[in-house]
């Protein structure tokens, strides 16, 4: 059988650097922390690469051969494959993500590979492909990528010693062109701003228009996920962790999520809450997450400024409205939910969002920002709702 060229490259400056011996005999740090190295039980590049290769070639090459064939829409062989590369892009908590790329006559085709080593990771990495093919079937978007293969990879003691390690990882869509963002501080002015990381590190700020409309995207996103039947949602998701990711097109911006952890209720299911009560705590909680942030992804945690609570509140209604249209059990959600809201003091506002902070961890590390903030943001939210009147009254609501 013919096989493809296949090259390993690894960041370097702003741009990739094929692997040499020396690289591949390096010890990959199995955690966010990059002080944090495994060098009892040496996991290295050279083990992570041989995983991959093993997980895309087995059975005769047929995981990346399905996963080819659905994305260019029709039947590919393994002959057909000309070229491979495999890009090692950064350490999360829990899984290693590579970029794959394969080039099938002139035409390249991207995925994610994501990897796990730890044991905690194997775990999540084993759910999430589960509640991705779950929200795959259930809703007909496009906001997440498609999931092709899943698998465990036994990866032998390398050059650089060690023990074996057994490997689980899955094959996915990656978004190209789609790039992570954060807050980050404006040198020239000290204003807080959201970079684009365009390649490692070398950001640029969006357009003041195009911060509002990347939060406006993330909450129609999150919105469009929510069942409003069984409270089921996303969740956990941060923005410091990179879930979401944006690309721009001229001066206009698309916003994708690259992964969903879980999806399921929040709320008690012995609860008797109603339904717009369950959807403003949605919305609450959404309004609070969209703000938290860490400077430049990994710095100093951060809040984003009163514009994401309007933009989040509109991306969320511009949701709602797309909900009330896919269906008749849908007819008047928008209308509902907006006289419900209407009839809510500030105080009303503040007791739910104190109800909700009370499930958070009170160790997590955001909490403290969230709390000096609280109070302030509760306000800030509730006049953003009342903006929203005039669009709600569009619709036939009356909001007070």
């Amino acid at each position: 059988m013919k096989i493809p060229r296949m090259t390993y490259l690894l960041p370097s400056g702003n741009d990739y650097a094929p692997a040499d011996r020396r690289s591949l005999d390096m010890a990959m740090r199995l955690c966010r922390d990059p002080s944090v190295h495994s060098d009892t039980v040496p996991f290295t590049y050279g083990k992570y690469f041989h995983g991959i290769t093993e997980g895309i070639t087995g059975q005769g090459f047929r995981p990346l051969v399905e996963a080819v064939s659905r994305n260019l829409g029709k039947d590919v062989c393994p002959a057909d494959i000309e070229e491979i590369r495999v890009f090692a892009e950064k350490h999360g908590s829990d899984y290693h993500p590579a970029r794959i790329t394969v080039r099938v006559g002139r035409k390249w085709v991207s995925f994610a590979m994501n990897v796990a080593v730890t044991e905690r990771g194997k775990a999540r990495l084993a759910n999430e492909f589960n509640v991705l093919q779950t929200l795959s079937g259930k809703y007909d978007f496009f906001f997440l990528p498609k999931v092709y293969w899943q698998g465990e990879v036994l990866v032998r003691a390398d050059a650089s010693g060690g023990r074996e390690h057994r490997l689980c990882m899955f094959l996915a869509d990656w978004f190209q062109g789609y790039h992570e963002f954060h807050l980050s501080v404006d040198d020239r002015d000290g204003a807080q701003r959201l970079e684009l990381w365009e390649g490692h590190r070398a950001g640029r700020y969006l357009a003041r228009a195009q911060e509002r409309e990347v939060y406006a995207q993330i909450a129609r996103i999150m919105t469009l996920y929510y069942d409003i039947e069984t409270f089921e949602q996303i969740f956990p998701w941060h923005h410091a962790a990179g879930d979401f990711v944006v690309k721009t097109e001229n001066d206009s911006v698309v916003v994708k999520l690259i992964t969903a952890r879980q999806y399921a209720s929040m709320i008690d299911p012995v609860s008797e809450i109603s339904v717009h009560d369950a959807l403003l705590l949605f919305l609450l909680n959404l309004s609070i997450r969209t703000r938290l942030d860490r400077l430049d992804g990994v710095g100093a945690l951060a809040w984003a400024g009163d514009a994401c609570v309007q933009a989040t509140v509109g991306g969320f209604f511009e949701g709602l409205k797309a909900k009330e249209q896919r269906g008749p059990k849908m007819e008047g959600l928008v209308d509902g939910f907006f006289r419900h809201v209407g009839s809510l003091t500030q105080e009303d506002l503040s007791d739910m969002c104190h109800v909700l902070v009370s499930a958070w961890d009170p160790g997590a590390p955001d909490m403290p920002l969230l709390m000096s903030h609280l109070e302030a943001h509760v306000s800030t939210f509730q006049n953003a709702l009342r903006q929203m009147a005039v669009p709600a009254l569009r619709n036939g609501c009356r909001v007070g």
